[in-house]
């Protein structure tokens, strides 16, 4: 093959293909009616209504965040009216999260927005064994930051 016929992806490092990709997804979700912060608000919201009863320590722990940042974009989502915190009865030092109806609703129009997104760059025909190879892949790429 030429290079003439080679487009910038032919060339692209595996990693910057994956950067490129994630850009791209969060671009799209911010041209969204939605209009939330899927970096950090977005992303939390929908793991929220997808786990409930979820701790500000199990979302650090999920998204490999600070507990800053966490707090950060909870306060927004409780004032937005999306999330509500309430004290653990079993920790009084932890809070529980669960979305509110105004969040469960968002989450979902989120999740269908990342769906269709996913659909249409056709991350959904990706077989199994190659989402496992990157579920793999982001967990090394974690424990050698740990190391």
């Amino acid at each position: 093959m030429n290079d003439e016929n080679l487009d910038k992806f032919d060339s692209m490092p595996f990693i910057s293909l994956i950067h490129h990709i994630s850009k791209n997804k969060l671009k799209y979700t911010m041209e969204n009616p939605n209009r939330i912060d899927m970096v950090h608000e977005g992303r939390y919201l929908m793991e929220i209504h997808k786990k409930r009863d979820l701790s500000q320590d199990d979302l650090a722990n999920i998204f490999g965040q600070s507990k800053g940042t966490i707090a950060k974009a909870l306060k927004k989502l409780e004032d937005k009216e999306y999330v509500e915190r309430k004290i653990d009865e079993n920790n009084r030092r932890k809070y529980i999260l669960n979305t509110t109806k105004k969040g469960e609703e968002l989450a979902i129009l989120l999740e269908n927005d990342l769906e269709n997104w996913e659909k249409s760059v056709g991350i959904d025909r990706l077989d199994e064994k190659t989402k496992n190879q990157l579920r793999q892949i982001a967990r090394k790429s974690e424990e050698i930051l740990e190391e």
